[in-house]
């Protein structure tokens, strides 16, 4: 048994075998080049080698349970340590960035009473939660005067658990409202998009209007480009439109020097 387990690492080894599988049949990935005999070889013991290559996949896979169980109890025991020192508060956090974007957020965060200062909470136990919508408790607290800095960014207010049920609970009107006053601004928006586009088309029908009825050219609109002829010596055009008595459109060129 020890000199066919010593055969079958011997050629793990080698070929640096592992489990495949195959239009849904298990078989063994083989790498190098075996010769004929060692093919034979291999097919010859296919059947003790996968069992070979499952004890260790099932060996490696407890290890790592193990090791997944200890890291978990290594992280409860310095959680609860942690717990037991720590100064936990649930605070509201105003941010504001270097570009002035402004965000709000509850979190629990950790308070140092040496730099009087608040520090994230660690282990997960931030339970942090975004504020999209400024609301009347929100403003209220941030008028308070016993905010403390919390990073390079933030500060924050200590709230009670009523204040944070209170600040959810305006969330939701709030995002109505924010709703609603932005479709009436679209739609305002809109609304003197057509009125100025109208007054646009009034004002250009009425230029070909005056072309028709005096037979003459009529401005339409005048601007600068740059030139469109490499042939000249000038680096700005200055182009015209101009309504035509027969209804249709005439555009100059003039180059600059």
């Amino acid at each position: 048994m020890n000199k066919m387990k010593a055969k079958i690492d011997e050629l793990i080894k080698k070929f640096k075998i592992e489990l495949a599988s195959k239009d849904g049949k298990e078989g063994l990935a083989v790498f190098g080049k075996p010769s004929a005999a060692e093919i034979a070889e291999l097919k010859a013991l296919k059947g003790e080698i996968v069992a070979e290559l499952k004890r260790r996949a099932a060996e490696r896979e407890a290890e790592i349970e193990v090791a997944r169980a200890e890291a978990a109890a290594r992280l409860e025991q310095k959680k609860r340590e942690y717990l037991a020192t720590a100064d936990l508060r649930r605070c509201l956090i105003y941010r504001q960035d270097e570009f002035c974007n402004v965000t709000w957020s509850i979190a629990t965060l950790s308070y140092d009473a040496e730099q009087d200062r608040y520090f994230s909470a660690e282990y997960g136990l931030a339970n942090y939660v975004a504020l999209e919508h400024v609301t009347a408790t929100m403003e209220k607290i941030s008028q308070r005067k016993d905010s403390k800095f919390y990073g390079l960014e933030c500060v924050a207010w200590e709230i009670t658990p009523d204040e944070e049920k209170a600040l959810l609970a305006e969330q939701a009107p709030a995002k109505e409202k924010a709703e609603k006053e932005a479709a009436e601004a679209a739609e305002r928006k809109a609304a003197e998009e057509a009125a100025q586009k109208a007054a646009a088309d009034a004002a250009r029908q009425a230029k070909f209007d005056e072309a028709r009825e005096t037979g003459k050219p009529v401005l339409l609109q005048r601007w600068s480009e740059p030139c469109n002829d490499p042939r000249e010596e000038c680096s700005m055009d200055i182009v015209r439109q101009y309504a035509m008595p027969d209804g249709s459109v005439k555009t100059e060129r003039n180059h600059t020097w």
